[in-house]
């Protein structure tokens, strides 16, 4: 490889890790070793609480103005969507309402690449959500979660 590209590649390595360094210190809180492999998209960083040593991968797009916490040693794989907001399906008109609902993803949480968490949902401790699983419904603690609406696969093998 040219110098010139390996020059680049550090560059480019090094303005992504600035991008991720400026996001984390916009969270309400952020842990120890949190790893955001942009481009992401995190709307309110504000409300947004990460705990130590949570993955965060590309395309992955949070709304977080209603509160949204990722516990420790979580995984979010790539094109993961995770909301706290709605709109209120009584309302008259539905862009003139807003729902907020806090989100909150247990430790050791493994959620796969193209998952959808809506608003007010709880994943419990050590639970896996399958790539492309809808979440309408809380996952207990050691769940494994599939499909649309995401249901329960199968409790996790105790280790």
């Amino acid at each position: 490889m040219p110098v010139w590209s390996r020059i680049l590649l550090r560059l480019d390595r090094w303005w992504a890790d600035l991008r991720a360094e400026g996001l984390r210190r916009r969270f309400a809180a952020c842990g120890e070793r949190v790893s955001v492999h942009g481009p992401v998209v995190i709307h309110g960083p504000e409300k947004l609480t990460v705990g130590d040593d949570v993955v965060v991968n590309a395309f992955v797009h949070i709304w977080a103005q209603g509160g949204v916490t990722i516990g420790a040693s979580t995984m979010i794989a790539s094109h993961v969507a995770i909301t706290s907001l709605t709109h209120d399906k009584a309302a008259a008109r539905f862009a003139d309402s807003l729902v907020v609902k806090p989100v909150v993803i247990g430790r050791n949480v493994w959620i796969g690449s193209h998952a959808v968490i809506l608003p007010g949902i709880t994943i419990g401790d050590g639970a896996i959500v399958g790539a492309g699983a809808v979440v309408t419904r809380d996952v207990a603690p050691g769940e494994t979660v599939v499909g649309v609406p995401a249901a329960v696969l199968r409790p996790r093998a105790e280790t």
